[in-house]
Formats: structure tokens, sequence, C-alpha cells
């Protein structure tokens, strides 16, 4: 199966090629909040950073059957 999220590295979120960071500014008026992270508060980086980990247990399980 193909990974839909990237492995773990020095970012705190694990998704490929966020989107989501537009749609935050489109809904969030992000000019009061210039000086922060949008990926502070992301409504989808828990899910997606559980998604990486089912990932990363799955890649473990198939390299444990090999």
């Amino acid at each position: 199966m193909q990974r839909m999220t990237r492995r773990q590295d020095e970012y705190p979120c694990r998704i490929n090629h966020c989107t989501a960071e537009e749609w935050i500014e489109d809904v969030i008026d992000m000019s009061i909040y210039w000086y922060e992270d949008c990926c502070e508060g992301c409504p989808f980086m828990a899910y997606i950073n559980k998604l990486a980990e089912y990932e990363d247990l799955e890649e473990k399980l198939e390299d444990d059957l090999k």
C-alpha cells in the first residue's frame, strides 16, 4: 500500500503537501494571526498523525514478515 503521510521527521505534522494552510487562511482572518504558525491548532493534524502512526506500524509489520 502506498503511504499517504510522511515518515517521522523534525516537523510536528506528517501530512504530504498540505493544502489546509490555504483553507485555514480563508476561514480565519490570518492578518490577525500573521505572527503565528498556522499549523498551531490545525483541526487535521491529530488525525493525520494518527494515520501516520498506523502506516508506520503497517510498514514495521511488513518488514517483520520478510
